[in-house]
């Protein structure tokens, strides 16, 4: 039978649709076709994300297999603990010198004089030693604990919807992100005055060239109900507000358009809406559930997955919720630290239904008990948004607290041990400044200082003493930078301030005086010994480094002939530099290879990332042949690859002739790209001849003059130090630039903070968004063909009554 209009089909009816329910009954129209050539903007939208998404990846990867490959090379050739590292002296020395006697276990001596056999050491007097503070307790009250939690994880609570998250401004043909911290003191939230402050705050650190930051281009202010991003640029630059984590703008009261492009900021500005919504209520238990903490013990770092807010709710798994969580994060830190390592413990607190979250390091016992083990380190290096800072649900925990000083934070909260027990009402009645005297230089020091911030005023000071702190033991350490007799250590402060930090002088420390080193010296020809004084143990003697180590040869002061003087012996061992230098020139050249392969390799175009349904078309075996070609040439004239790629390049052309007569060149081959070549023989005969010059081309410290501009770039590991700390540091706030894009498992707090997760994160949301809006255009497409078929199978209804009542008459 024919139908009205022509719209029915010999189509099949019975297929099941593959978007949500059955198309085409009535109309023979093949509805998740239909739909899905609609819906293709959208469509090719979420996979033009997705490649997006895959190729940030691969860079990310490709980035860190450079920076991989530089920090084993720093670990290896550069770091003082490695004994193969190329900036220790000892590997260059070709004059073994050996003390010998009964006494020579009180000289260390090193160098190559030839002076060595004809000279001994008659005795030792006494020995050097600087000016400095003996502490006689930990510096630190040595806890690691939360503040007061709520025992039922189901308490709703105030949380924040600004801090930890992010937005992203597009500047000219450029996309910066800007991030708010939850870690940090220096940034509050509570208020739309707060958040607007915090926000120029952030967009001050971010650089858009030229001289110029963020907060140059862009202001935003309040007026007590709603925030207003106002464009400042005076180049003409559009700036437009293109997305945020977490809904951050949205909270604010910045919604986009239906078409969902970005916000145009305006010189007259861009206003919110006056609901913005800064806190919002959450339980606990959904506030940290599933979400991961990272902890550090004893230089081993760990990711900690909390329970997941359904287990934490669950009345079946403790006594209250918060049981559940430490025998969870117990079990959890006994896997990946060792178990009776770390005890989680929750304490009762003043506050009826809270408890503290307590972590302990313990030393395992047959018996279960817990044995405190005040050796070890623990510390909470980092944690998902939401759980730690003055923001997070585990209050009181901050990124960087330990059980031992938080050397980040202001000194007031560091966990000092001389503040134990005040109260916060004591601490908030502490000077906001006080002078610190330090043998009578004054340093002033602010209450939101850090310990850090301490440490390096008195370092910069004129006081002539060096401080710094030991975790493993908890001890400040006070050194005077003056040697020997000539240091001194006095500590002083307006409002007592030194005490709080250092304690009380003859009850918390005291103070030892300097001391020169007095040894007596015999040489050939001559019965008469020289009495030689150094401000240090260590010292040059006639070409011969001479390191004290103990006392002999004298009675009450007075040089007793009778005692055996110390003599030397030279033997030659040249193969500890030969063996490492050689290592480090395969290293170098790997380092060489990589970085230029991967600068050099241009992407083919015609191979994208995969979408998924490509992959459904493709065997697993052409998916990886696929995808190795679509990953190659990611790094393709970086320009910060290209700079790294420079920098090794040209690492010895300043020193290229006098390297080359010490074994090292650089390959002639221009393909190689400044591959070093290692000539064994021409080194060794170096380090027989010129053993200090050998030394000195390797190690000779950088120098620059009065205006600090660089007038010796130092010896050529010296210069690789350089270099490896320019792009592959792993310490620091501020990492190494390859380090601050990609992440590096070296430096786990970079792992969630690099430049390239936080465009992932973006992408992420951005897909979500596009998701969210394919769903909703699917909707109503079938809704709208679902209407389409009820019209048709009407008319087809009544077509077929008037067919069978005027075929009938």
């Amino acid at each position: 039978m024919a139908s009205i209009g022509g719209l029915s089909s010999n189509a099949s009816t019975n297929s099941a649709s593959s978007l949500r329910g059955y198309g085409g009954l009535a109309s023979g129209l093949d509805r998740d076709s239909l739909i899905e050539s609609m819906t293709y903007a959208t469509t090719s939208k979420i996979q033009k994300q997705q490649q997006a998404k895959q190729k940030i990846t691969w860079t990310q990867e490709a980035m860190r297999g450079i920076t991989d490959k530089l920090y084993n090379f720093s670990q290896s050739f550069i770091s003082y603990t490695s004994p193969k590292s190329l900036l220790s002296t000892k590997l260059f020395s070709s004059n073994q010198i050996t003390a010998l006697g009964e006494n020579s276990k009180y000289i260390g001596v090193s160098g190559s004089s030839s002076l060595a056999k004809s000279m001994s050491i008659a005795g030792v007097k006494q020995m050097a030693s600087d000016a400095k503070c003996n502490f006689t307790g930990a510096a630190s009250d040595q806890k690691l604990a939360s503040g007061g939690i709520d025992e039922d994880l189901s308490t709703l609570n105030d949380y924040s919807t600004v801090a930890g998250t992010s937005f992203t401004v597009k500047y000219g043909s450029k996309y910066y992100s800007v991030s708010l911290p939850e870690n940090s003191e220096d940034y509050k939230y509570d208020t739309l005055s707060d958040v607007a402050a915090s926000i120029n705050k952030a967009m001050g650190e971010i650089s858009v060239g030229d001289g110029k930051t963020l907060a140059d281009a862009m202001a935003v202010s309040e007026d007590g109900s709603r925030l207003t991003f106002t464009n400042k640029d005076t180049a003409g630059n559009a700036l437009e507000l293109t997305g945020s984590s977490d809904n951050l703008l949205g909270n604010l009261g910045f919604q986009f358009g239906q078409d969902n492009k970005g916000i145009e900021i305006t010189s007259s500005g861009v206003r919110g809406s006056s609901n913005a919504k800064l806190t919002e209520q959450k339980s606990v238990a959904d506030q940290i559930g599933g979400k991961q903490i990272c902890f550090t013990y004893n230089g081993k770092t760990e990711w900690i997955q909390l329970a997941s807010a359904a287990d934490l709710k669950d009345p079946t798994k403790g006594n209250n919720d918060l049981d559940y969580l430490v025998s969870d994060l117990q079990a959890k830190l006994d896997k990946a630290f060792g178990a009776g390592r770390i005890n989680v413990k929750a304490d009762s607190t003043a506050t009826p239904g809270q408890s503290s979250l307590s972590f302990k390091t313990t030393v395992p016992t047959n018996n279960n008990s817990i044995v405190e083990d005040k050796s070890s380190v623990l510390s909470l290096a980092a944690g998902e948004r939401g759980l730690l800072g003055q923001y997070g649900a585990l209050t009181g925990l901050s990124a960087g607290d330990s059980n031992r000083l938080n050397l980040e934070s202001s000194w007031t909260k560091s966990g000092l041990k001389h503040m134990e027990g005040m109260t916060d009402a004591q601490i908030a009645a502490l000077p906001d400044e006080d002078t610190l005297k330090i043998n009578g230089t004054e340093i002033k020091i602010k209450k939101g200082m850090s310990l850090t911030d301490i440490m390096d005023a008195i370092n910069a000071s004129d006081a002539g003493v060096k401080a710094s702190y030991l975790a493993e033991g908890d001890r400040f350490v006070l050194t005077s930078t003056e040697n020997g007799a000539s240091g001194k250590i006095e500590i002083d402060s307006d409002q007592g301030i030194d005490q709080l930090l250092f304690g009380v002088k003859g009850t918390d420390y005291e103070v030892q005086e300097g001391k020169d080193a007095i040894i007596a010296v015999k040489y050939a020809g001559s019965d008469t010994p020289v009495e030689v004084t150094r401000g240090s143990n260590s010292f040059n003697l006639n070409g011969l480094t001479v390191t004290v180590k103990g006392e002999f040869g004298y009675n009450s002061g007075v040089l007793d002939p009778a005692a055996e003087a110390i003599t030397f012996d030279v033997t030659m061992n040249t193969e500890p530099a030969v063996t490492a230098v050689k290592e480090m020139v395969d290293a170098f050249n790997e380092i060489v290879k990589l970085v230029n392969d991967e600068v050099s390799t241009k992407p083919n175009r015609k191979y994208d990332p995969l979408t998924a349904e490509q992959e459904d078309e493709m065997s697993e075996s052409q998916i990886n042949a696929w995808n190795e070609k679509a990953k190659a040439g990611m790094l393709f004239n970086d320009s910060d690859i290209r700079g790294l790629a420079d920098a090794l390049r040209t690492i010895i052309s300043g020193d290229a002739s006098n390297m080359q007569k010490m074994g090292l060149s650089v390959s002639t081959d221009y393909s190689d790209n400044g591959k070093l070549v290692f000539d064994e023989e021409a080194f060794k005969k170096a380090l027989e001849t010129d053993p200090d010059g050998v030394i000195n081309a390797f190690t000779r410290p950088a120098e620059k003059d009065a205006n600090g501009n660089v007038t010796d770039a130092g010896g050529v590991m010296v210069r690789l130090q350089t270099i490896m700390e320019k792009y592959a540091s792993t310490t620091g706030a501020t990492k190494g630039i390859l380090i601050e894009r990609a992440g590096s498992k070296y430096a786990p707090t970079s792992i969630l903070t690099n430049s390239m997760q936080k465009q992932l994160d973006a992408i992420d949301k951005e897909i979500d968004r596009l998701t969210d809006k394919l769903s909703v255009e699917q909707d109503r497409y079938i809704s709208q063909f679902t209407n389409l078929e009820r019209l048709i199978s009407q008319m087809n209804s009544q077509s077929s009554w008037l067919a069978s009542a005027f075929g009938g008459a």
